[in-house]
């Protein structure tokens, strides 16, 4: 059996990285409109954010702005990632990393989401089994890394993601978290969606039931 998971909003609460990255360049001069403004556009056309077009944005509206400070305060936000994850994040990965291949399949910009993932250090429950698209609908990999025959649990808060999956693989058990953070937090569930879950608690107790 193979774990898939996402990253962002399922096993770490970027809303919680965001404020203390926010927080931390206040301290620099960064107002909150500012902060917000350049965090938005650093993500260019698509929807991953990029840090280092962010400091970018923020020198060019504020010269006096360091960008070396601006660098060395996101590396120390960025080591506080294990303090990002989720409560029940650890215990979760502790107790299935031996009962099933656990994969984390994260969408977002290559370096920024490896260099998270490192910092937080959960690498190791995945044994080299992180993959990073820029396919935010996960299909691409779906279909370059899984067979149909496998049996596979798919956990995301991307409601349409876990659709799509199913339409790839009909056999996929997908379940979708809602930790009441992340864009699509207020979103419905679909038809496609096997489980609705709030926590790995919970999963805990479907996969244990399969």
């Amino acid at each position: 059996m193979k774990i898939i998971f996402d990253f962002d909003h399922t096993l770490f609460s970027a809303k919680q990285f965001y404020f203390a990255l926010k927080e931390a360049f206040f301290k620099l001069g960064v107002k909150e409109k500012l902060f917000q403004e350049t965090f938005e556009k650093s993500k260019g056309k698509g929807r991953d954010y990029k840090p280092y077009r962010q400091f970018k944005l923020v020198i060019k509206l504020k010269p006096k702005i360091s960008l070396k400070r601006l660098k060395e305060t996101f590396d120390k936000i960025l080591k506080k990632a294990p303090k990002f994850l989720y409560p029940d994040t650890i215990w979760f990965l502790k107790r299935w990393r031996k009962k099933a291949k656990l994969i984390l399949l994260s969408y977002g910009e290559e370096k920024f989401q490896r260099d998270k993932i490192k910092a937080s250090k959960i690498e190791k429950y995945f044994q080299k089994r992180v993959k990073i698209t820029r396919d935010i609908d996960k299909v691409k990999p779906f279909k370059k890394f899984f067979q149909k025959k496998e049996k596979l649990i798919f956990i995301e808060d991307n409601p349409t993601a876990l659709s799509e999956a199913k339409k790839i693989f009909p056999n996929v058990v997908t379940v979708r978290i809602n930790r009441g953070e992340g864009k699509y937090t207020k979103e419905p569930n679909n038809p496609q969606i096997d489980f609705s879950i709030k926590n790995l608690k919970e999963l805990d107790k479907i996969l244990n039931s399969l």
